[in-house]
């Protein structure tokens, strides 16, 4: 064998003839192979042999003995004795029995006859099974020797204490940079404004919160339906009188007002017995005027001069 089903091959097989004239033609037999002149086995088998299975008699002398011939039912001449009566109930299905094991057989033997005639088909593929997940397990390095791990974790503690190193040393220049900045500012003759350092006042309308954070920054936030804070400006300078320098603030370069100047705010220092926001206007558009009454905005009294004490004169 070739290892193809060719015409030629199928023509030597008269039983698959289509127009009933006991002959099996080139065209017919290329008919079966779907046009081809050849094709190979397995699929000749998936495509063809459902088809002429029941047709095909192999060239192969079986290896079983043959089946009973089938009785010719054919109608007899006129010269022929009458066809015999009809059997009865148990021959019939004595009958149907053995007709339906000489079929049984006749397929076996044919699958076993185009098996030996050509070649065998190729076993379908089994399928594929989908690709099992890796265990833990078998990712899991394996352990190292103790003085390799001694080294890993002597390695992995220093490089702890270099990031908490690194930490401190962040916080430290943090801390030295705000303190730089604090001693930066004119807290007053006396320092008396430093205690505002750091410290935050809020004032609350009908409509804004207003945020006062002095040497830091003024901010409106709206009191319904939250959003953003808008900045009103951020710590310029002492900006009062020269005879009066720090009775009032100057807060600058604020977020930009709608095809206006930059929000700006003032804030005027009033004497009081405690640090409150009182007042916050809006004299002029995107200019804010803010009131923040601070016992450090008070003056000292003069100091007494001193009695003069009477002398009793001896």
């Amino acid at each position: 064998m070739d290892g193809v089903v060719s015409v030629a091959e199928l023509q030597t097989h008269p039983e698959l003839d289509t127009d009933g004239d006991g002959v099996l033609s080139e065209g017919e037999a290329q008919t079966l192979l779907g046009g081809d002149s050849q094709m190979d086995p397995t699929s000749f088998h998936d495509r063809v042999w459902a088809a002429i299975r029941d047709k095909y008699r192999s060239e192969v002398l079986p290896t079983t003995p043959p089946a009973p011939s089938v009785p010719d039912l054919t109608e007899p001449k006129e010269e022929q004795p009458p066809v015999p009566s009809q059997p009865t109930e148990e021959e019939e299905e004595e009958e149907e029995e053995e007709g339906e094991g000489e079929t049984e057989e006749e397929e076996e033997e044919e699958e076993e006859d185009f098996q030996v005639q050509g070649e065998q088909p190729k076993e379908a593929p089994p399928p594929l099974a989908p690709p099992q997940p890796a265990s833990p397990t078998e990712d899991k390095m394996p352990p190292y020797d103790e003085q390799t791990q001694a080294l890993i974790d002597a390695a992995q503690e220093a490089r702890n204490k270099f990031e908490e190193a690194e930490r401190s040393l962040r916080d430290m220049e943090e801390a030295i940079r705000n303190l730089e900045q604090e001693i930066s500012f004119d807290f007053g003759p006396s320092g008396e404004f430093a205690y505002l350092y750091k410290q935050c006042y809020e004032l609350t309308t009908n409509e804004y919160v207003y945020r006062l954070c002095p040497f830091k920054h003024v901010s409106q936030q709206p009191k319904l339906g939250g959003g953003s804070p808008t900045n009103l400006g951020t710590w310029g300078s002492w900006a009062g009188p020269e005879h009066d320098k720090f009775s009032s603030m100057k807060y600058e370069q604020g977020t930009g007002c709608w095809q206006g100047p930059n929000r700006s705010t003032t804030v005027r220092l009033l004497c009081g017995k405690e640090t409150m926001v009182t007042s916050t206007t809006e004299p002029s558009r995107c200019e804010y005027l803010m009131e923040l009454m601070t016992p450090a905005a008070c003056q000292e009294p003069p100091p007494e001069p001193p009695a003069d004490s009477d002398h009793d004169e001896l």
